[in-house]
């Protein structure tokens, strides 16, 4: 109100930068306490970007060529996990050397990305070497890509998937879910389908960055089994197909955040498996459209929030809290442990104790002379 008007116009006069001005709205929007509320800049002057192409490696200097460290595998169906050293033909080793990017000599001396410069999506030939020399070289062409950070996380999530198995010698399943939107979704339902047949699934939510409602995903994780039917020479398939009646578990963090909040909540309102972790963002007001000022700037105007089956305010600044609290502690995660993953597959194999999974077969043939 009037109050907050007064306590921030006192720094009107010393704005030098649209976005001191940005600023200060930002610290009145502070002021409601309410998520979802941001404020959006406007035209200003921008620094010009030079965008880079990438190679999807780590690069480690040699004696006098780079050498290709660990190459990130990514998936090459999709543009945005692309890995242009692992395209078919290529045939490119970990351990080879850079030797030469279109036509000119990288050396440890330079920056190997100043010879990238434009690059990203254009083709390139990168002459390289299974040894510290021209000698012996070959050339391949590739297409570089702008960013990195699909194939870093692919990297992590695979990471996840092969601690799960070894620690549960492929009894577990586990799947990780980045947001409540479109690539969140598209994760969720390629992860799920090979996962229908383990005896227990544990789904990774933790950095989940909200979008929309995850409803369906959590009626697919509460479906049962109705039926089977048999066909010759196969093994019994289910009905529903997308159906998974084994123990679960979802991880969540601080950093499980909108639509990562309301996935937990549902998942345990649905009474399909413990939360393990830590407590969630909370942030459950939410907003749609937000009128744009003159200059292309604009506030995110709260215009809806979350309230529980009671009738209460629920989830918006408290979070959802986990039914096990565990800590992810980057000093034992920096050492290679994964102390979330490691209590989830714990809890998971003693409820598999407790009440093995079932295993259904085709019945013999029945008499119906």
């Amino acid at each position: 109100g009037a109050r907050a008007r007064d306590r921030y116009a006192v720094l009107l006069p010393h704005l030098a930068h649209r976005t001191d001005l940005d600023y200060i709205i930002g610290e009145l929007i502070g002021e409601l306490s309410a998520g979802h509320t941001y404020v959006f800049s406007g035209d200003m002057p921008a620094v010009e970007r030079v965008p880079v192409g990438l190679l999807g490696c780590r690069l480690v200097a040699g004696k006098k060529y780079y050498r290709i460290g660990t190459i990130l595998q990514g998936e090459n169906w999709h543009d945005n996990l692309r890995s242009p050293l692992t395209e078919p033909g290529l045939n490119v080793r970990e351990g080879d050397f850079l030797i030469e990017i279109d036509g000119r000599e990288v050396t440890t001396k330079d920056d190997p990305y100043i010879y990238l410069e434009n690059k990203a999506g254009i083709p390139v030939t990168l002459r390289i070497n299974d040894g510290e020399s021209r000698k012996g070289s070959r050339e391949i062409v590739v297409t570089p890509i702008n960013s990195e950070l699909g194939l870093f996380y692919w990297e992590w999530v695979e990471r996840n998937r092969r601690i799960v198995d070894e620690l549960s010698g492929g009894r577990v399943g586990y799947m990780h879910v980045p947001n409540t939107a479109h690539d969140g979704f598209r994760e969720f339902f390629k992860a799920f389908q090979p996962l229908r047949n383990r005896e227990a699934l544990i789904i990774d939510e933790r950095y989940n960055g909200g979008g929309h409602s995850p409803f369906d995903m959590i009626q697919i994780l509460g479906n049962r089994i109705f039926s089977y039917w048999a066909a010759r020479h196969t093994e019994l398939t289910r009905s529903p197909v997308l159906a998974n009646e084994g123990p679960k578990v979802m991880l969540i963090n601080g950093l499980s955040s909108s639509g990562g909040d309301m996935f937990p909540f549902y998942f345990k309102k649905a009474g399909i498996g413990p939360l393990i972790g830590e407590r969630t963002w909370g942030g459950l007001i939410g907003y749609g459209y937000s009128p744009r000022f003159v200059d292309g700037g604009g506030l995110a105007v709260p215009g809806f929030a979350f309230v529980n089956t009671e009738g209460e305010w629920d989830v918006e600044a408290a979070g959802v809290d986990p039914d096990i609290y565990v800590f992810d502690d980057p000093a034992l995660i920096q050492a290679g442990r994964e102390p979330m993953l490691e209590k989830a597959v714990e809890y998971l194999l003693e409820e598999l104790e407790k009440k093995p999974a079932k295993k259904i077969t085709t019945p013999p043939g029945p008499d119906r002379s």
